[in-house]
């Protein structure tokens, strides 16, 4: 489980550096059929599911965040400044 947290937190960064919102939405889309999955699969309750469901969301969202700050500040690092 822990590999897959760090799997899903890298997802996260990578799809937030490289790409905007609209890349994102079809991936949390497709983690939410796999979760759903997954939880059936592994016979799971209801809120069991849930949780899992939630936590996966969660862990690539804030590894999107991160990846959007990242990208800023390297923007912010390597802009050009004029001359005065």
């Amino acid at each position: 489980m822990v590999h897959a947290a760090i799997a899903l937190a890298i997802l996260g960064l990578a799809v937030g550096v490289a790409f905007r919102l609209k890349v994102l939405l079809p991936i949390l889309a497709l983690l939410l059929v796999v979760s759903i999955l997954f939880s059936l699969f592994r016979g799971s309750s209801f809120l069991d599911a849930a949780l899992t469901i939630m936590a996966a969301q969660s862990i690539v969202q804030g590894g999107y965040f991160l990846g959007l700050i990242a990208r800023a500040l390297f923007t912010a690092v390597h802009r050009t400044r004029p001359i005065v």
